[in-house]
């Protein structure tokens, strides 16, 4: 991972979703994307994504993700070169080779006379068409040029000598322009199959853990990060402006106006993510597009609000411009485009005949949220310790909401299925029903897990060292207009690591004080050896001049008591916050210096030695607020923030799942380290170079620099008089920005 986009987060505003003493709660940055690796020529493409007619009625609950992914790439089976454009032609001729002067260019001839006599003579111009590739369809203006040489001809020395510009106005380029064949897939509706894709952009996050109370499990969310989420303006923290677009594919809306075609959807404003402060600037829109004229018009938008629940907004179209058939909306909302601070959320897109200003029914009962797990108290747990004592770790039951969405009570019935991935029958149970009262409602439904009558345990005899679970929670109401938000899916891992977390991040906490300590309890289902504590650190902004988060450094520490305070190990050696840009919330592993035997309780966490706010992922949809201590002034605390810390113990085990997981040095960027371990000396590089000016940087267990050099030609430094322990390497740039680091073991 190289620490280069750090340098542009370290530069950006934060706005914080609330602040304690000591410690903060603060935004989302960055939402990173893997993206499919493109080609890395200098040839410049252009993917021209087609689509599919959607036909009315149709809608969009976003309970799966039906946005057309725009990763297209040469070669895929899909995709076609239909066209190759030329930035240079002539006379309706382009070749590779063309190159031309905006300005006059000579030749020059020299006679034998004494003195000698020259001859300046203008080299015949022509016409160039020169288009802009950067703009799909390419715009062009005709220009006058000439050739990008002169000519000088010595009467006295033949033959004549050519002098080339190294650097003519007008060079040739080309664009390759890709067609993709539309996407597969369909989608059931009413019990009717329709194509898949009904959005032709990507801009949007499909997820289940942004909303507050969502009319189904996913909701589509539009903030200020670009597709790729990054934000659409690193360097600016300021900066505002049109952001996320969420576009319809042609629809079929060539209809009389008589037959009452309504859009219809629901919104909701900023949610468990994004930041606590309506800004009146921002806001969201809904656009139409009319065929014939080729042009968008806005039909409503509404500025930023406070939370509030879910309204849900119904828009005829009645305009002939619309009547057409390759009809297209669009949401789009406008933000502060340096972090994913200003949300809103939409859900449930209807768009249908035959409606009227008043139809806000919908025959559909649905699950609320997604869920991560059957266990008690934890989302996961070590194999052997849940072998231990199985009936112990799991739930006696859990609690799941469902709405009706529909004004009429409904009859429902909701269970759930569990299978073992590795072998075994397939556990099915009815759990419920609920027949009346329930119309435009919220129901708390339980599901008996291992309580009577189910008594359910994971039965893990078909796996060894590790289990996953395929559990189901499901609910049936006929009739049912949509049957994808009916269940909620989740893989139960049990390998060897315990955790709270659902695994995706909502905000980023971290403490700002020098010396502050940050302890997370967990309650241990028997003794075991502890490795390594896992942790997400969310790549973030920080608010200048605050120290910036990549700076943060601290020391994994484990206690068996904090009143009064145990420390039962500390390692000598610090560690620094690595911040993965491969994708999101993924997770970095820290290995303690040494493994230690633990048991009953204990409590993981850092000793940080300085002010910097790491920004560990936080986990906005399960409260375990009151396993979270820090200390910031001499005394522990519990924080004052609902949530849970995606940090996770991990134990020794046969097997580890981990092990499959990349190394961030696998990276493009990162900053390599041989050998590692070092004795005596140890080479540094990075895969893109290493700049001019740059200086080498190594730090020890206090964050003291014991080197710092300039970076040579062999980029190597001396290891010999440094004591054994981890070190972290840093390469900075000219400017004293950090470009990567990585970690060196020393070892005589």
């Amino acid at each position: 991972m190289t620490c280069r986009h750090f340098s542009f987060l370290a530069s950006i505003m934060v706005a914080s979703i609330a602040f304690g003493q000591g410690e903060v709660l603060r935004a989302l940055s960055t939402r990173p994307v893997v993206e499919r690796g493109q080609a890395k020529d200098a040839v410049d493409r252009i993917f021209i994504y087609q689509n599919g007619t959607q036909e009315i009625p149709l809608m969009d609950d976003f309970s799966i993700d039906r946005t057309r992914k725009r990763n297209a790439q040469e070669g895929d089976p899909d995709v076609t070169l239909d066209q190759t454009i030329y930035r240079l032609e002539v006379g309706g001729i382009s070749t590779p080779g063309m190159r031309f002067s905006l300005d006059s260019t000579f030749r020059r001839t020299v006679d034998g006379a004494e003195p000698p006599v020259t001859t300046r003579t203008p080299l015949p111009s022509v016409f160039v068409t020169v288009r802009d590739l950067s703009v799909y369809p390419p715009t062009s203006q005709i220009v006058e040029a000439w050739p990008a040489y002169s000519i000088l001809d010595s009467l006295t020395a033949p033959p004549p000598d050519t002098t080339f510009q190294t650097s003519p106005a007008l060079i040739q380029d080309s664009l390759l322009v890709y067609g993709v064949a539309p996407a597969g897939g369909t989608y059931v509706m009413n019990d009717v199959e329709t194509p898949l894709i009904l959005w032709e952009d990507d801009d949007v996050y499909i997820n289940g853990t942004y909303p507050v109370e969502p009319p189904t499990i996913g909701v589509a969310t539009f903030d200020g990060l670009a597709r790729t989420g990054y934000p659409y303006d690193f360097p600016n923290y300021t900066s505002y402006g049109r952001a996320d677009k969420l576009t319809s594919v042609p629809i079929n809306l060539e209809y009389p106006a008589s037959d009452s075609i309504y859009l219809s959807f629901f919104y909701q404003a900023k949610g468990l993510s994004g930041d606590s402060i309506p800004q009146l600037g921002d806001s969201l829109l809904l656009e139409f597009y009319a065929p014939l004229e080729q042009s968008w018009y806005r039909v409503w938008g509404i500025p930023y609000v406070d939370q509030a629940p879910f309204q849900q907004i119904l828009i005829p179209i009645t305009q002939s411009r619309f009547l057409k058939s390759t009809f297209q909306f669009r949401f789009v909302n406008y933000a502060t485009l340096s972090g994913s601070f200003d949300h809103w959320h939409v859900d449930y897109v209807r768009l249908g005949a035959q409606r009227t200003f008043n139809d806000v029914r919908l025959v559909d009962v649905a699950y609320m949220y997604p869920e991560a797990s059957i266990l008690q108290t934890y989302t996961s747990v070590p194999f052997a310790r849940f072998e231990d004592a199985p009936s112990t770790a799991m739930a006696l039951q859990v609690q799941e909401k469902l709405r009706n969405l529909d004004i009429n009570d409904r009859f429902i019935t909701y269970g759930m299925s569990a299978v073992n991935e590795d072998g075994g029958p397939l556990t099915n149970f009815t759990n419920g029903v609920n027949s009346s009262g329930n119309a435009a409602s919220i129901l708390t439904v339980d599901h008996a897990i291992n309580s009577a009558p189910n008594s359910f345990v994971y039965d893990n005899s078909p796996s060894t060292d590790a289990a996953f679970w395929d559990v189901k929670f499901w609910s049936n109401a006929t009739p049912d207009i949509n049957r994808y938000n009916d269940t909620i899916h989740l893989i139960q891992e049990l390998s060897n690591y315990y955790a709270y977390d659902d695994g995706s991040a909502e905000a980023g906490y971290g403490l700002n004080a020098a010396g502050a300590k940050l302890a997370y309890r967990f309650d241990l289902i028997g003794a075991d050896s502890l490795r390594a504590i896992r942790m997400y650190f969310n790549p973030i902004a920080n608010q200048p001049p605050n120290t910036p988060p990549y700076d943060g450094s601290f020391l994994l520490t484990v206690w068996t008591s904090l009143s009064p305070e145990v420390i039962q190990h500390q390692n000598f050696s610090f560690s620094s916050p690595e911040y993965r840009l491969d994708g999101i919330d993924h997770f970095v592993e820290y290995a303690l210096d040494s493994t230690i035997r633990v048991e009953g309780t204990i409590y993981v966490g850092w000793t940080q030695t300085n002010t910097a706010a790491m920004n560990i992922g936080f986990d906005r949809n399960r409260n375990n607020k009151t396993k979270i201590f820090y200390n910031v002034g001499g005394s522990w605390a519990n924080t004052s923030f609902n949530g849970s810390l995606m940090m996770r113990p991990v134990m020794v085990s046969g097997v580890d799942p981990w092990a499959g997981v990349e190394e961030l040095n696998a990276e493009p960027g990162a900053l390599l380290l041989y050998p590692n371990p070092a004795h005596d000396r140890v080479r540094v590089s990075l895969a893109e170079g290493v700049p001019a000016r740059s200086t080498i940087v190594c730090m020890d267990a206090t964050g003291r620099v014991v080197a710092s050099i300039p970076a040579n030609s062999t980029l190597e430094f001396s290891t010999g008089d440094l004591a054994n322990g981890l070190y972290v390497v840093r390469v900075n740039d000219a400017n004293g920005l950090p470009l990567a680091q990585g970690r060196l073991v020393v070892q005589h």
